[in-house]
């Protein structure tokens, strides 16, 4: 199983706003900390605000900031919000599909027994769980880390 790329950027825009109380980034700040592109990062925190964990501020200082504590911001509810579905093989999807062993498989069960911990085990972590330690300073100048 493996994020996408949207989800792992969601869930570091997040962890930067949340390092300190009150931070406001722009998109180009976070576009460059990370070496993504704007484009990527606008559309992120677009999905991000829409979803309630961001809030937009337009104008000369405006930017993104967290629109709850990073306490408040659980992990597990942000994967499912930002994963566009969690199909690990191809029948979960419930579509027909042409695998030979939908009529004698477990694996199915199985795995939907996996996805299931996989959620449980999120769903006790917030943002400010995954938030410690000192923050890389050198990549805020745009610099390599």
């Amino acid at each position: 199983m493996e994020l996408t790329a949207f989800t792992d950027y969601s869930l570091r825009v997040l962890m930067y706003l949340a390092r300190e109380e009150g931070i406001q980034s722009s998109i180009d700040e976070l576009a460059n900390y990370y070496g993504v592109s704007r484009h990527h990062i606008a559309k992120i925190t677009g999905h991000l605000a829409k979803a309630g964990y961001l809030k937009n501020s337009r104008g000369k200082n405006g930017g993104v900031s967290l629109a709850k504590r990073p306490e408040e911001i659980n992990l597990a509810e942000v994967i499912r919000c930002t994963e566009p579905h969690f199909n690990l093989v191809e029948c979960f999807s419930g579509e027909p599909n042409g695998c030979l062993l939908n009529n004698c498989c477990r694996l199915k069960g199985i795995l939907f027994g996996a996805r299931a911990q996989f959620f449980q085990h999120l769903e006790q972590y917030t943002i400010a769980d995954a938030v410690v330690g000192n923050w890389p300073d050198k990549q805020l100048q745009g610099q390599p880390a």
